[in-house]
């Protein structure tokens, strides 16, 4: 009884230790097989975005994602401290997992270029475009954020009953939950890619396949590099390191003509899969939202996207095909 009534019921009354990035609290091997089952799932998701609108829409592509994905972190973040107290490695798999791969950082930069040079930037104002698309898209996952913590609060206050049935998974599911989950999906994965034909849609095999390394890596990024609250160094990398990525990948694909139909599958899900979950927004906002110091805050975000999208400009403008949105 006394343990239940020291823990805080909201976020309001946590601590700053408490409020630190998702990533950086627990990283235990245990925490592996959470993040990597969630990811599947999380990378379909997003994929599964795709098709609420047009695709090739660079609005589009970067709004539903970020915003789905910022909501249900900032719905998961309000409960952190009893999920946390009672299955931690069902936190860190929904959030480092989950909304880590619904969200992307990486899709988003690359959005925001396609709308500056895209096809359609000679028929508008390519600058007003671009700015529209960074705007909006970071505006709503902040916004989907904080609604999802509001609805959190609101739909699932603190209750007895409800910590003793999250108790009773705990001690009688966590421990070969996960496990089982990740050893069957690795053979049925591999399954799925080997034996059936390459069609429209192989790429969503492939992507759930690359899907778990993005987040590992990110996961392992922030592990060494966020030692420091108030500068989420690991975060930057993975989101700077992913766009670049990203970015190669889209070259790739669409200025080497030679590729076969598999490859350009592999290809796309590396961008998909791989940089989608490498890259996160969802992460960012929480971390722009968690940082106590104000100027830490406006450095975090210049540099993570003035670095990337200095490069894009850039890379952009010079060569206008990589711009292209991927079919």
């Amino acid at each position: 009884m006394n343990n239940q009534a020291a823990i805080p019921e909201t976020l309001e009354y946590v601590t700053e230790n408490e409020t630190e990035p998702v990533v950086v609290q627990q990283h235990r091997l245990s925490s592996i097989m959470p993040i990597v089952v969630f990811s599947y799932i999380g990378v379909l998701i997003r994929l599964g975005l795709a098709f609420l609108g047009n695709n090739q829409a660079p609005m589009n592509a970067a709004f539903w994602p970020n915003f789905v994905g910022c909501f249900i972190m900032g719905f998961v973040v309000e409960q952190k401290i009893h999920i946390q107290h009672h299955f931690s490695q069902l936190y860190i798999g929904l959030t480092t997992g989950l909304c880590g791969s619904i969200t992307t950082f990486s899709g988003l930069m690359y959005s925001s270029c396609v709308a500056l040079f895209g096809p359609s930037s000679d028929l508008t104002y390519p600058i007003s475009n671009f700015l529209t698309v960074l705007i909006a898209a970071l505006s709503a996952s902040f916004v989907g954020f904080t609604v999802g913590r509001h609805i959190s609060a609101f739909l699932l206050p603190p209750s007895p009953e409800l910590a003793k049935r999250v108790r009773y998974f705990n001690s009688h599911v966590r421990i070969w939950l996960f496990p089982i989950l990740t050893l069957l999906s690795i053979p049925l994965l591999v399954l799925l890619a080997v034996l059936l034909p390459v069609g429209k849609y192989t790429y969503f095999i492939y992507s759930v396949i690359f899907a778990p390394f993005g987040s590992l890596t990110r996961y392992a990024l922030s592990v060494l590099f966020n030692f420091n609250s108030n500068f989420p160094l690991g975060t930057l990398i993975a989101n700077i390191l992913g766009s670049y990525i990203y970015f190669g990948m889209v070259a790739i694909s669409q200025y080497v003509h030679s590729l076969s139909p598999l490859s350009k599958h592999v290809v796309t899900s590396v961008i998909q899969g791989y940089c989608g979950c490498l890259t996160t927004i969802s992460t960012f906002i929480l971390e722009l939202d968690t940082i106590k110091k104000r100027k830490y805050v406006y450095l975090y975000f210049t540099m993570s996207v003035l670095l990337v999208q200095l490069v894009y400009v850039i890379l952009g403008d010079l060569f206008s095909f990589i711009c292209s949105p991927v079919s």
